[in-house]
């Protein structure tokens, strides 16, 4: 019993690929939602591209998504 509770202790805390793309997709949309409000949104722009640069952490972002914070880092004028 210990075992398999570790083991699901395990799967549950090991990031995935579906984890950082979401992670990235909510930081995107929180930076959109602060752009909209005349807040500077760029906080949030640097969460996705760290989820972004760090894929051992978080999982792999596809190229689609990593090319959509690439914009937005521009937009901030961060580095990506």
């Amino acid at each position: 019993m210990k075992r398999l509770l570790l083991l699901l202790l395990a799967t549950l805390a090991l990031p995935t690929a579906a984890n950082a793309n979401s992670m990235v997709k909510d930081a995107l949309n929180n930076a959109d939602q602060q752009f909209k409000l005349g807040m500077d949104g760029c906080v949030m722009v640097t969460l996705a591209i760290q989820a972004a640069n760090w894929p051992e952490a978080y999982g792999e972002v596809s190229y689609s998504l990593k090319e959509e914070v690439k914009r937005y880092a521009q937009r901030c004028k961060l580095r990506f």
